[in-house]
């Protein structure tokens, strides 16, 4: 149990991880996004198994994504069926936190699509726009000053730059990671996933204090032991 409590402490840094490079609204539209007519060699069929059907493996569409979108990063990625083809669909962040996303074909491992960019201010105006998420944030902060809730930001966001910096490869592995340990997550328990949450969240909060030098390398250091 002490090794599953491990990788799921890894699952929980990875999660907020992603959403600390102020992605949320990129994930919360994952699958509303309008895409053009795309076509693409790999074709799915309704409720078909597509897991291992790519001819190409997550490095290379993220590889394929900054390529079309040189001047950003992608922090996340996954398959997905668009217009019944396989994709990776590829989340891009940029140096100023405006994010867009990438389509490309999990057959060729060709760009299909890239969508317009969403800026900083559009998507922060989204969030603050919902209820739910600032009730979240207001429990969050609660009992901080001032002065703390802006040492809390700024963590965050050195998390997020953190998750850039580290190799695209490195990246990739711990999406992976994340993805093949959220499947264990999902089988427990109510009872289980609470004192595993507990046990993360003491994790998480030694880990946030670390100075951007030491957050980055203890993710390269994680991805070493995987």
């Amino acid at each position: 149990m002490t090794k599953l409590a491990g990788k799921l402490a890894a699952l929980m840094l990875i999660g907020v991880l992603v959403t600390s490079v102020a992605a949320t609204p990129a994930f919360a539209d994952w699958d509303r996004t309008n895409y053009p007519a795309i076509e693409g060699t790999i074709p799915i069929a309704e409720d078909q198994d597509f897991a291992e059907l790519s001819n190409i493996s997550l490095v290379d569409a993220m590889s394929t994504a900054e390529n079309a979108v040189p001047d950003s990063k992608a922090i996340y990625g996954k398959l997905s069926v668009i217009n019944g083809y396989l994709v990776y669909k590829i989340v891009m962040m940029d140096e100023n936190r405006g994010h867009n996303k990438v389509l490309v074909d999990a057959g060729t491992g060709e760009q299909l699509y890239v969508s317009d960019v969403v800026s900083k201010d559009s998507y922060k105006n989204k969030r603050y726009s919902d209820k739910k998420h600032n009730k979240k944030m207001k429990d969050y902060y609660k009992g901080m000053t001032p002065e703390q809730i802006t040492e809390k930001k700024k963590q965050f966001k050195e998390m997020g730059d953190a998750w850039k910096s580290i190799s695209l490869q490195d990246r990739a592995a711990m999406i992976i990671h994340f993805m093949q340990i959220k499947m264990q997550w999902d089988t427990m328990s109510d009872e289980e996933k609470d004192l595993k949450k507990q046990e993360m969240k003491k994790q998480w909060q030694e880990f946030l204090p670390l100075s951007p030098e030491e957050k980055k390398q203890k993710l390269e250091d994680y991805v070493k032991s995987l």
